[in-house]
């Protein structure tokens, strides 16, 4: 079970870091949708700004998987992202399209990693929570007030409208609230105030409730601070954002396991290999079993870009594979007894085979021909290698 957590966390992690830097270095072209909504909202998000905190989740929530550092945060901070690029590429490319294929694999990866780490949310679940603290009689009022400010947002959009929905006092603000209101995202947006402010009234799921409005809270404030600057609607925003953050901060204990450094996934135990020491931990050895196991479920997500994604979005993927790839060598290298210096010419031919593949590099005649090969056979050589040799005895502590 744990192998195939581990298979989703690489591709995951492997997608989202270089999604996230091809907005600030561009890598590969980004795609601008084919269809009128679908090309709208994605100029909108970019012309407005909103697409460089997009892009930064994504860079940082990749970093946060691969690297096993507080994995539950990254994915709830991802979740948002997942979604809307769910909605981006299936409904609004359309739903057979090849675009929801990656839509339909990015919401489901995030949501299997959110599931594998089910014990770190726990928490944030519970039927009925108590705030921290001893003023529970003023974190009480604050919920039902924001629950019912919330509430009334979702049925003044659904059912009866009694206000309307501010559009915009400047060209971003009105361009991209247009765009999500054409697109259907706002009223998602109001479909999420509207069960999280009755999930607060009834004091049920509250931890959870608060989480699940906070995206929204986030997005309203930038709109109407960053791109709208109207006093009024600025004044509401920041109140209604800042009291979403007071009462997680009320609830604050109930996050305690999604805010875990590094947090066990579905199938891993204390004292095992798991993907933090296999994939991430420069120190740590592994034994010859696990070493397998985990390069087999590498080379699985290595295919998986090389077959089915395939192009220069694959190569850059199976790029940043190369760093779980060389500290899973290195581990079992330490087991050996062998120096972490056998790694220097791999994973230079392996750079240098990725600078042709990626044309970053005009080599000089037969290089560009023999580069490549030697960087795979080497690499094969060296991964073969460490699937035979025995595991050298363990040092003694130093006494001193």
């Amino acid at each position: 079970m744990k192998y195939g957590v581990w298979l989703v966390r690489l591709i995951f992690a492997s997608w989202m870091i270089p999604a996230g830097v091809n907005h600030f270095v561009r890598l590969f072209p980004q795609p601008m949708g084919s269809q009128p909504l679908s090309h709208e909202l994605i100029v909108a998000l970019i012309d407005s700004n909103i697409f460089d905190v997009v892009k930064t989740v994504e860079l940082v929530a990749g970093v946060m998987v691969l690297a096993c550092s507080f994995t539950p945060l990254g994915l709830l901070l991802c979740m948002p992202v997942s979604f809307c690029v769910f909605w981006w590429d299936a409904p609004l490319e359309g739903f057979g399209s090849r675009a929801a294929l990656f839509g339909y694999s990015v919401l489901a990866c995030n949501l299997l990693l959110c599931l594998a780490h089910a014990r770190s949310y726990r928490a944030m679940f519970a039927l009925r929570s108590l705030p921290d603290g001893t003023r529970r009689s003023l974190v009480l009022g604050g919920r039902l007030l924001f629950g019912a400010w919330m509430l009334a947002n979702g049925l003044n959009h659904f059912v009866f409208p009694l206000w309307t929905v501010p559009a915009g006092h400047t060209t971003a603000a009105t361009q991209l609230m247009a765009a999500f209101a054409h697109s259907g995202l706002f009223s998602v947006a109001m479909l999420i105030e509207l069960l999280g402010g009755a999930l607060l009234i009834l004091g049920v799921f509250t931890p959870a409730a608060l989480a699940l409005i906070m995206p929204v809270s986030t997005c309203a404030l930038y709109w109407s601070v960053v791109l709208d600057r109207d006093p009024l609607l600025a004044l509401l925003s920041i109140a209604a954002f800042a009291l979403n953050g007071l009462l997680m901060l009320g609830h604050l204990r109930h996050y305690a396991g999604a805010l875990e450094k590094h947090a066990l996934t579905l199938g891993e135990s204390r004292g095992e290999p798991t993907f933090g020491s296999v994939y991430a931990d420069a120190g740590a050895r592994i034994a010859r079993g696990p070493y397998i196991a985990a390069l087999i479920t590498l080379l699985v997500a290595v295919g998986f870009y090389a077959h089915l994604v395939t192009g220069r979005t694959a190569l850059y993927c199976n790029l940043v594979l190369l760093i779980p790839g060389v500290l899973l060598l290195n581990g079992r290298l330490r087991d050996m007894g062998r120096s972490a210096s056998l790694l220097i010419l791999p994973a230079s031919l392996l750079l240098g085979a990725f600078g042709i593949w990626l044309k970053l590099v005009e080599p000089v005649g037969w290089l560009g021909h023999y580069v490549p090969g030697a960087a795979l056979a080497v690499t094969t050589a060296s991964a073969l290698w460490a699937c035979v040799a025995t595991s050298a005895p363990a040092q003694p502590a130093r006494q001193d």
